[in-house]
């Protein structure tokens, strides 16, 4: 078994990955684009916020043109 000396050297050397093993580069894909899945998730995370809010908005805007009186709760009860 093959023993590592020298960290730094051994992941900045370009080795045939057959003889050598795979490299670190290789097993990790998409190194260094953490920013970019940071940044879709807060532009997400804004977008679902804002949407939501506004369909809520919205919706408690038809109610309030409605003027339910505090007797239109009885219209619900079923006929038994």
């Amino acid at each position: 078994m093959a023993q590592v000396t020298n960290w730094i050297e051994h992941l900045t050397t370009d080795v045939d990955a057959a003889t050598e093993g795979v490299q670190v580069a290789d097993i990790y894909p998409m190194v260094g684009l953490e920013w970019m899945w940071l940044t879709v998730a807060i532009v997400f995370w804004l977008w679902f916020h804002v949407s939501t809010g506004t369909s809520e908005a919205e919706e408690q805007q038809k109610l309030a043109r409605k003027r339910p009186s505090a007797n239109d709760y009885k219209k619900n009860i079923a006929e038994w």
